[in-house]
């Protein structure tokens, strides 16, 4: 008979840890990290300004933290365009609107992030990762439609890049300026020029053929 495996619970520690990045999600989003002071931030999270320091060296630690548990939800954004073949635009649009959302919450603590120049060694370290992993799944998907000839030509992994920073453009742009664009209009844009830099078409578009 197999032994039945326990699972650990939570420890306070835990709690205290995991209530730390939840109290920066909330702070990160009305004020920049350079205005949030660690008094702030352990007060938020209910807890002494010593019990800081026990969880985190820094509030650059602590952002990188956040980063690093909240930017999983990227991953599950794009999961089912990801998961499929060929163009399949409404996969991707669902997965960009989900992203966009992401960042009109988020967009504040996401900008410092991934588009601050010199965000500490703590988040570059983390960004750098991330992605690296976002660029990975893409470029495994393209590589796939490459085999079966659906894609234009060029390197799969520079592709992937492009795809990924020009979205993450994009959504800082918005964050930036909320009444610049209209939703619908901006993802129908962002889809449709995502697909044509992997395809060279759009649904209803003739491909791009070469010569």
């Amino acid at each position: 008979m197999p032994a039945i495996k326990s699972r650990r619970a939570p420890t306070k520690g835990d709690q205290r840890e995991q209530a730390l990045i939840e109290a920066a999600r909330a702070v990160f989003r009305d004020k920049s990290i350079s205005q949030v002071t660690i008094d702030e931030l352990a007060g938020a999270a209910g807890i002494a300004r010593s019990g800081f320091y026990f969880y985190f060296e820094s509030k650059q630690a602590l952002l990188a933290a956040l980063v690093d548990q909240r930017l999983a939800e990227a991953d599950l954004e794009l999961a089912e365009w990801l998961a499929a073949d060929g163009l399949d635009r409404g996969a991707l649009r669902r997965g960009l609107a989900a992203g966009l959302a992401r960042w009109k919450t988020d967009g504040r603590w996401l900008r410092e992030a991934f588009i601050t120049p010199d965000p500490g060694p703590d988040v570059m370290h983390v960004r750098d990762r991330l992605v690296d992993h976002g660029c990975s799944l893409f470029s495994e998907r393209i590589e796939r439609d490459a085999r079966a000839g659906l894609t234009v030509g060029g390197p799969p992994a520079l592709i992937a890049k492009l795809a990924v920073h020009l979205r993450t453009i994009t959504f800082a742009e918005v964050y930036a300026n909320p009444a610049a664009y209209d939703d619908d209009e901006l993802l129908d844009t962002l889809t449709d020029a995502i697909l044509r830099l992997v395809y060279g078409a759009t649904p209803g578009g003739a491909p791009r053929t070469a010569g």
